[in-house]
């Protein structure tokens, strides 16, 4: 198993465990239940740069058998200037009426996840044949890795309150929880270590 930058020829894949980790939150932003759809509107940012869901903030775990997992993390003081080549073209390719985009979509760009001067774990997702192996924990220490070289040494991510095996990793590796949010009708618990 190794980590590499992913590249936007791994668009296919990394729609998949985005959406993996997204869930409802995927739903919201491509204005469907469809996965194939949902899928179609992650690829169509991943595969450009500059932007929250790029390849650019991607990592990717790769075994003999193929693409095994996912980090995608950036440093929280670019969120603005990364969502808004998202919030510009997602509307050409909404699946719902502008209504719903106004009303669901809006909310959740606007929604903070981390605050100013944090490395921010947007999405760590492993397929389910890899988990258990140490794939997750090897995706986050990268991303540890990036933040430190930036001089950032705050790292924030939210997990789901009742996804546990998530949160006991998260724990094992010095996070600790400093509140709760809610996101796309969800509860969720924020999550920051010190990175030494």
């Amino acid at each position: 198993m190794f980590i590499r930058q992913a590249t936007p020829e791994d668009a296919e894949e990394a729609a998949k465990l985005i959406c993996m980790a997204w869930e409802e939150c995927a739903c919201v932003l491509a204005g469907t239940t469809n996965e194939k759809e949902i899928q179609k509107v992650i690829k169509a940012f991943y595969q450009q740069p500059h932007n929250i869901l790029s390849y650019q903030n991607v990592e990717i775990a790769e075994g003999e058998k193929g693409v095994a997992g996912l980090v995608l993390a950036y440093p929280s003081d670019y969120y603005e200037q990364l969502n808004k080549l998202v919030a510009e073209k997602l509307p050409s390719i909404y699946q719902s009426d502008m209504t719903d985009f106004q009303s669901k979509v809006i909310p959740l760009f606007k929604k903070r996840e981390a605050k100013p001067g944090e490395y921010y774990i947007d999405s760590l997702a492993v397929y389910p044949q890899y988990r258990s192996c140490g794939v997750g924990s090897r995706l986050l220490k990268v991303a540890h890795l990036k933040s430190r070289k930036r001089g950032i040494k705050k790292i924030s991510l939210i997990v789901k309150m009742g996804n546990k095996a998530a949160l006991n990793l998260y724990k094992k590796l010095g996070y600790s929880i400093r509140g709760k949010l809610k996101k796309a009708d969800n509860n969720y618990l924020s999550m920051i270590k010190i990175n030494n």
